[in-house]
């Protein structure tokens, strides 16, 4: 964020998590400056505007998705907060991202019952919104004992581009915003996601492993309970296994890699999440035994 005042710039990292509390950081100097009192409940997730540098959206076990305005701090690390708008999301929002091509007009987020889309345009009265959208899949109509409306990730691949899936799925959906809008009738809440592909991945009954994409590079991620890290390399052009029912496998699996620590080898473990840098040069991978990987593209 940029302080038009004093001539500064800072890189302000929002941190949140059990407490319901979103602690401000200013990453140059290592230095928490404030603390929003955000929700009632645990905190999920967070997601920062792209357009609007203080504008941040934190969302919550309390089922709900609020946007803040956090402010720029002064010189002495005074700041304001407020609070803008209030979404109901029905269930604990897990991942949300504000839509590539209309930030300031839709989020969507992946939910505990479902996907949802929010309008957050400002010209509303603030009070607390409902959905506009819930977005449909094809493998709600193979619910049985499993719970297949659990949405538990979901990221932007590109501007009309989102891969997301459900929990126990199997594979990965990648869809298109832009075709799935076309698809809306007029003020009708319930759309079918516009499916594109449908990618391979882990049978794991593991929840919440994370999707990354490098939409610079076309490459789709996801780590799975072994250690492994599913690659997918995708065209948005292509829709060749729309109707085959066909699932397109991995570009592919970097397997785990050989760990000694304390003189003991690290068998693979669960990858919550796995990500690179906007040139695809390096991919991380964080685990759940407190193993941070790298990887360098060669």
């Amino acid at each position: 964020m940029i302080d038009a005042n004093q001539k500064r710039k800072l890189n302000v990292l929002a941190v949140a998590g059990q407490l319901g509390v979103v602690k401000l950081i200013h990453t140059k100097v290592n230095y928490c400056y404030g603390s929003i009192k955000a929700h009632r409940k645990s905190i999920s997730t967070l997601c920062f505007s792209p357009k609007r540098e203080t504008f941040l959206f934190t969302a919550s076990y309390d089922h709900t998705i609020i946007l803040w305005d956090i402010g720029v701090p002064d010189l002495d690390y005074r700041f304001q907060a407020s609070r803008l708008l209030v979404l109901k999301s029905g269930s604990t929002p897990f991942k949300m991202s504000l839509v590539p091509t209309c930030p300031d007009h839709y989020l969507v987020a992946a939910c505990e019952n479902g996907c949802f889309a929010w309008d957050i345009t400002q010209t509303k009265p603030e009070g607390k919104r409902n959905f506009e959208m819930e977005f449909l899949f094809p493998i709600y109509n193979k619910e049985d004992e499993n719970n297949y409306h659990v949405i538990d990730t979901l990221v932007f691949c590109s501007d009309d581009l989102i891969a997301s899936k459900s929990s126990m799925q199997g594979s990965i959906y990648l869809w298109s915003w832009n075709k799935t809008l076309q698809k809306r009738k007029k003020q009708n809440t319930k759309v079918h996601a516009e499916i594109l592909r449908e990618f391979e991945w882990s049978n794991t009954e593991q929840l919440y492993i994370a999707l990354a994409a490098c939409p610079a590079e076309n490459y789709l991620l996801c780590g799975d309970e072994k250690g492994d890290v599913w690659m997918y390399r995708f065209d948005e052009n292509s829709t060749e296994y729309l109707t085959s029912g066909k699932k397109t496998s991995p570009t592919q699996i970097l397997k785990w890699p050989t760990i000694e620590a304390k003189g003991e080898i690290v068998e693979g473990t669960l990858i919550n999440v796995a990500i690179t840098d906007t040139e695809f040069k390096y991919l991380v991978a964080a685990t759940d035994k407190n193993i941070v990987v790298i990887w360098k593209r060669i």
